[in-house]
């Protein structure tokens, strides 16, 4: 492909990795990138974002580890291939999930979903809308918590597959992967799971009507609830873990 163009990151005080990563990702998908296609080099990266060397390349960081990115040493820092393996399965809660880089990987998974929630308004088909309204209908009638769980986890895939973006669904599969089990839990928490499955329908409404801006909303709405469950999740278990 020619030459990418990054446009610069909108302009703030101070950016933080997390606005660089979202700005990264939009970028892609406005230059419709493919897997395999090659990132500008890094000092031409900084020039063109308008950010510091030190934020980009933490940010860069991020995204080889969710697998949106490839660095191949002396070559430079390609696109993935959607489906690549995503992160060893040695490294898990211990390393990625403690302090700082836990909120870094929920403020992904924000910018990640709002993201897909607004293409998939865009792009979706009659059998993308029958996929979600199918994880709905299990939601509000299942059979046990575990199916709910799984029926909720499936809801958001089928949006991401809506969105029909392969480099996205990458990133939010890896980032489900890595946070699915916490997430699981804080909706289990939930004082009324019926707050959260009128959440979904809320979206799934916006997706099939084809308002982006809505479906963006919804799922921003949706994702601040679960962190802040989730923030009570990771306090109580900061506290509860021994002290040496």
């Amino acid at each position: 492909m020619t030459d990418v163009v990054f446009q610069a990151a909108p302009t703030a005080r101070q950016h933080t990795v997390a606005d660089i990563v979202q700005h990264i990702v939009q970028q892609t998908v406005a230059n419709r990138m493919e897997p395999g296609d090659r990132f500008p080099p890094e000092r031409q990266l900084v020039e063109q974002l308008g950010v510091g060397r030190t934020v980009l390349r933490d940010a860069m960081k991020c995204l080889n580890v969710l697998g949106f990115v490839e660095v191949r040493q002396g070559d430079g820092t390609y696109l993935a291939e959607a489906g690549a393996t995503l992160l060893s399965r040695t490294v898990s809660w211990g390393l990625l999930l403690g302090g700082r880089q836990a909120w870094e990987l929920v403020e992904a998974r924000h910018f990640v979903e709002v993201a897909l929630a607004r293409l998939a308004a865009q792009r979706r088909t009659e059998d993308d809308i029958a996929a979600i309204d199918r994880c709905l209908d299990r939601m509000a009638t299942p059979d046990s918590a575990d199916e709910f769980a799984k029926a909720e986890g499936e809801f958001h895939a089928a949006i991401a597959a809506a969105s029909h973006n392969a480099p996205l669904q990458s990133v939010f599969h890896a980032v489900m992967n890595l946070l699915d089990g916490r997430i699981q839990h804080v909706i289990r928490r939930a004082e009324d799971v019926h707050i959260v499955v009128d959440q979904y329908r809320a979206i799934a409404d916006a997706i099939e009507a084809g308002d982006e801006r809505m479906a963006s909303a919804k799922m921003a709405g949706h994702i601040a609830y679960v962190t802040a469950l989730l923030g009570e999740s990771l306090a109580e278990r900061a506290e509860a873990a021994p002290v040496s």
